[in-house]
């Protein structure tokens, strides 16, 4: 199966556990993973055989958008769901990072790392 990755999509949320997290957005970053089958694009050479890049980080900014998370778990569901509505796409894997204000001084980041598959 051949991949597509899309690195450092920096997004803003409405993100975590306490309500005053989630009443300002803050900053995460999301990569992504896509499996699919790349060789028809490879002889066509034509964008309709493989998916739209700028589409696919449109997807996340906007699942983003929608709503407010409490958890970094249920962004990347979410994500995997709305990323696996191209059915061009077999698996997707998505890592979302978030930069906890509680946790600034012991550690750098916070991340969930999910992979789902058409059903």
């Amino acid at each position: 199966m051949d991949k597509i990755h899309i690195s450092g999509i920096s997004c803003l949320a409405h993100l975590g556990v306490p309500p005053q997290e989630r009443e300002n957005p803050q900053e995460i970053l999301v990569d992504v993973v896509l499996s699919l089958n790349l060789e028809k694009a490879v002889h066509s050479d034509e964008v309709t055989s493989t998916v739209d890049y700028v589409g696919i980080v449109e997807k996340v900014k906007k699942t983003l958008k929608e709503r407010h998370f409490c958890l970094l778990e249920s962004v990347a569901g979410h994500l995997c769901r709305s990323i696996l509505t191209d059915t061009k796409i077999k698996f997707v894997q998505v890592k979302v990072r978030k930069f906890p204000e509680v946790l600034r001084e012991k550690a750098s980041y916070v991340e969930v790392e999910m992979t789902r598959s058409q059903p």
